[in-house]
């Protein structure tokens, strides 16, 4: 497959990196302040339904209507636990705790196989790209964790004025990269936003479902990154 490819995009957090506090984590420390308890498999499948039943959602979601989205997601995921607590006392908590978490690039780390399928990617003769909804917060946890070195270009939302899943994004991403879209392969773990905004503007597309969000995805899924094994 490869010989048929210029270039290898990437999406950022939930594709290359994480949060060291998982996620789950995070939900049951602001249940347990509700003083609630919740068996941890099911609070998983919770997050991952809601997420999959909003994806649509989450495809619009920017700077002026971020809020009212994870304040729908949390309550979702309530609805699905069969909870009945205060939405808005819940919603706050939870913000609070995980813009603390997120704001803060020590909270970063690459998944367990990042490094290694990135570094096997540059062996190959292969344009190595970033497409991330982000602000300068990238680059910041990129430069701490020593990712930027594996790429030939990185393209911020914030800097270039466009979000994905918009055609715009990864035309520019394109452009920087010197290929067709049908000779690039982009990566990213989130449906609507990665993989429909990559072919709709003609990219191959891969989407990476670390917590099996998507099991009726229409696309080409995988688990982690660990697939890319067999370009290198």
């Amino acid at each position: 497959m490869t010989e048929e490819l210029d270039a290898v995009l990437f999406d950022l957090g939930g594709t290359l990196i994480d949060t060291k506090v998982p996620r789950e984590d995070v939900f049951e420390e602001a249940l347990r302040s509700q003083g609630v308890e919740v068996e941890r498999g099911m609070l998983q499948r919770a997050i991952a339904e809601a997420e999959h039943e909003l994806d649509g959602r989450f495809a619009g979601v920017d700077e002026t209507n971020e809020k009212d989205y994870w304040r729908e997601l949390d309550a979702t995921v309530l609805r699905k636990l069969g909870l009945d607590i205060d939405l808005d006392v819940f919603a706050a908590d939870l913000s609070s705790r995980f813009g603390k978490l997120i704001s803060d690039e020590e909270n970063w780390v690459p998944f367990p196989e990042t490094r290694e399928i990135l570094a096997g990617l540059r062996g190959r003769d292969l344009k190595l790209g970033l497409i991330s909804n982000a602000t300068d917060l990238a680059r910041r946890v990129m430069s701490r964790l020593d990712l930027e070195g594996y790429f030939d270009f990185v393209v911020i939302s914030e800097e270039v004025g466009a979000r994905k899943p918009s055609r715009e994004i990864f035309d520019i991403a394109l452009k920087r990269a010197g290929t067709r879209p049908s000779r690039a392969l982009y990566i990213g773990d989130k449906f609507s936003v990665d993989i429909l905004g990559a072919t709709q503007a003609g990219m191959n597309a891969i989407l990476v479902d670390r917590n099996d969000t998507y099991p009726d995805a229409q696309c080409l899924r995988v688990r982690d990154l660990n697939f890319l094994r067999r370009f290198f």
